[in-house]
């Protein structure tokens, strides 16, 4: 089983990563956000410090992935694990290897190296200096049996917002235009994922945009996808247009899969209050393919609202079986 950051393993990267909460341009031009993020950040964008936390989080994925992948080997304790996802997160996934020796270095040849990576341009600095001896005690700190898993039973408490909620077959526009050229269709037919963009956008940032407002948008831009739905390029754009932050979360299809870096992505998304939009394959919600929007994980169950249902399968139902059924993740900071 894969491990996950914990709160202590996050607080130790808080220690030695600053945070800005106004957009900044790093020392290559990159407009920088919160911890580090450099993902879809644009120029007068501002953050509260709990999505600067979210940010991190989702940030930690791929370290997360790095470090997991020597787990079966190693067997780390939680102390380990953070101690290493920390060093991943500031020196990269290949210096783990070289630390790691491909994974023929044993648990006490791994400490003592963790301090030699203190240099930046053949020189000593005193922060990375700083910052391995910090790594290296919470790597060698035994686990105390009194003192479980912050991440697994002492979550940071969030808030979840829940959604407008509408349907793309509304009388107010189920029979709106929603055609690319070639074709004549409508919201009500088509129109799933730009129901689901409006849901969003009128929620975070302008209650008056509807299905239709999204519908002109995709089509003027080039995002309805001829006798099908919308093209899954389009809700990044989409969002950029509001300034609100979405990632996509992978390329090829996770049909009939039960976990990924996606999935999991995705699901510490919605523990951190954020939303997930998601295109199904075949299954409960669709016969085809459909978007839906995730809102809220609590128990095993995840919160959804469906654009073309109100049934209950459909607006709750587990984890798993979502996690089977869907093909496309994308995020949504909120």
């Amino acid at each position: 089983m894969n491990l996950a950051i914990s709160n202590n393993g996050l607080a130790l990267i808080k220690r030695f990563e600053s945070c800005r909460l106004t957009a900044y341009q790093d020392s290559v031009g990159i407009w920088t956000i919160g911890y580090g993020h450099t993902a879809n950040v644009s120029e007068g964008q501002t953050i509260t410090q709990a999505q600067a936390d979210a940010y991190l989080l989702s940030d930690c994925i791929n370290a997360e992935k790095s470090v997991n992948s020597y787990h079966g080997k190693y067997h780390w304790n939680q102390n380990q694990f953070d101690a290493l996802v920390s060093f991943v997160f500031n020196c990269g996934s290949g210096n783990l290897k070289t630390l790691l020796h491909n994974g023929q270095r044993t648990i006490s040849e791994i400490s003592a190296k963790i301090t030699s990576y203190n240099k930046a341009g053949g020189k000593v600095v005193q922060g990375l200096v700083n910052r391995r001896k910090a790594e290296k005690e919470l790597f060698d700190k035994p686990i105390s049996a009194s003192a479980p898993n912050t991440f697994l039973t002492a979550p940071i408490a969030v808030t979840t917002t829940k959604p407008i909620s509408y349907l793309q077959t509304d009388p107010k526009w189920r029979n709106h235009n929603y055609s690319a050229t070639g074709e004549q269709t409508t919201i009500g037919n088509a129109g799933c994922g730009v129901t689901v963009a409006a849901m969003i956008i009128a929620t975070l940032k302008d209650k008056n945009v509807s299905p239709v407002t999204t519908a002109e948008w995709s089509m003027a831009h080039g995002y309805k996808s001829l006798h099908q739905g919308t093209y899954y390029t389009y809700f990044v754009p989409q969002m950029n247009e509001y300034r609100i932050s979405c990632e996509r979360l992978n390329t090829a299809s996770l049909y009939g899969q039960s976990s990924s870096a996606a999935h999991t992505k995705a699901l510490n998304a919605l523990k951190n209050g954020n939303w997930v939009i998601a295109c199904m394959g075949k299954g409960n919600w669709t016969s085809s393919g459909h978007y839906i929007l995730l809102y809220k994980y609590e128990n095993g169950y995840v919160s959804i609202n469906d654009p073309a249902s109100m049934k209950d399968t459909r607006i709750k139902n587990t984890w798993d079986l979502f996690a089977k059924q869907v093909k496309y993740l994308w995020t949504v900071l909120v």
